[in-house]
């Protein structure tokens, strides 16, 4: 499988694609041309795209991804979608604050950026599990609560593990954010992370891929 990543600036939030036979599957898109170049290059004609959690950094490109093609669906957890539409859920309302601890140039950046309060809309919600097919790989997508409330991790023919915020590289998983909880982290996601061959390779939402022995460390 071809997987394309984009960064988010300056927090390095993960988009990626997988495109076969003019349709495409994205995760946690964000507002990317050289991505968008990439898709018509393609000649893509439908776009689903899969939304990990609901936080802003990982949702910022649905409306532009909606503007530039008409034919996209999104899906995602039932507690994320009902984030969505709401800037003080989705943290967006709260983005520059996020940075107060950065230094003063990626602070002066993330001012520039402007963000306003941002509401999107998903398309289809599921409650635990969801099981589909994207040309000829299974995809499962598993609610795994702890970071945020409407959090996922996104499997991929049982080899290819797309994470989010769930695990990040280099880092402990956050559960101190609005909706956050050790005790489901704890209870569902950990149990669920243990389950899987720990020679998955994770695509996390933030930092390079590694296989998912790395994480489990």
């Amino acid at each position: 499988m071809n997987i394309k990543s984009y960064s988010f600036y300056p927090i390095d939030a993960k988009m990626y694609l997988l495109v076969e036979n003019h349709r495409a599957v994205i995760l946690d898109p964000c507002v990317s041309e050289e991505a968008k170049e990439y898709l018509q290059s393609e000649n893509v004609e439908e776009i689903i795209v899969l939304l990990t959690h609901e936080h802003y950094d990982h949702i910022s490109g649905i409306n532009w991804l909606r503007e530039s093609f008409k034919r996209t669906k999104v899906i995602c957890s039932e507690a994320c979608g009902a984030a969505l539409g709401n800037p003080h859920k989705n943290l967006s309302e709260y983005y520059e604050i996020l940075f107060s601890g950065k230094d003063e140039k990626t602070q002066e950046y993330v001012k520039n950026m402007n963000i306003q309060p941002y509401s999107c809309e998903a398309d289809e919600i599921f409650n635990g599990k969801k099981e589909w097919n994207f040309e000829s790989h299974k995809i499962v997508m598993q609610e795994t609560p702890g970071h945020s409330k409407g959090s996922i991790c996104i499997l991929v023919d049982e080899k290819i593990l797309f994470s989010g915020d769930t695990l990040v590289t280099g880092h402990e998983t956050i559960l101190r954010l609005p909706g956050g909880s050790k005790k489901d982290f704890a209870g569902i996601t950990l149990p669920y992370l243990e389950s899987l061959d720990r020679e998955i390779m994770v695509y996390p939402g933030h930092g390079e891929p590694q296989k998912l022995a790395e994480f489990m460390k």
